[in-house]
C-alpha cells in the first residue's frame, strides 16, 4: 500500500496543542475559520518535510564524510555477522 492510498483512506483526527494565547487569537482573527485546519496541515507537512531533509542530510554526511569512516567500517563488520548462529 503506498502513501497516497493510505492518505486517501485515513480519517481526519482532532488534536489539542498548547499555543500562546496572543498567537492563537491573532491567527483566529486573520485566518478564516474554514481555512484554519487546512493551513495548519500545510504548515505541519512543510515542517515534516524540512525535518526529513535535515535527517537525510545527516545520513548522507555520515555515509560520505571521512571523519565517520571508522564508524561505517564498524557498522559493516556488525552487519556481516548479524545473522551468525541463526541458521539451523
Amino acid at each position: 500500500m503506498n502513501i497516497q492510498t493510505v492518505s486517501a483512506t485515513m480519517a481526519a483526527l482532532r488534536a489539542s496543542y498548547t499555543i500562546e494565547s496572543e498567537v492563537l487569537l491573532k491567527f483566529n482573527e486573520m485566518v478564516p475559520a474554514g481555512d484554519r485546519s487546512q493551513l495548519i496541515q500545510h504548515l505541519m507537512e512543510r515542517a515534516l518535510s524540512e525535518r526529513r531533509k535535515q535527517l537525510e542530510a545527516i545520513a548522507i554526511e555520515f555515509e560520505t564524510h571521512p571523519d565517520f569512516a571508522q564508524a561505517r567500517a564498524d557498522g559493516e563488520a556488525f552487519d556481516a555477522t548479524i545473522a551468525d548462529g541463526l541458521e539451523e
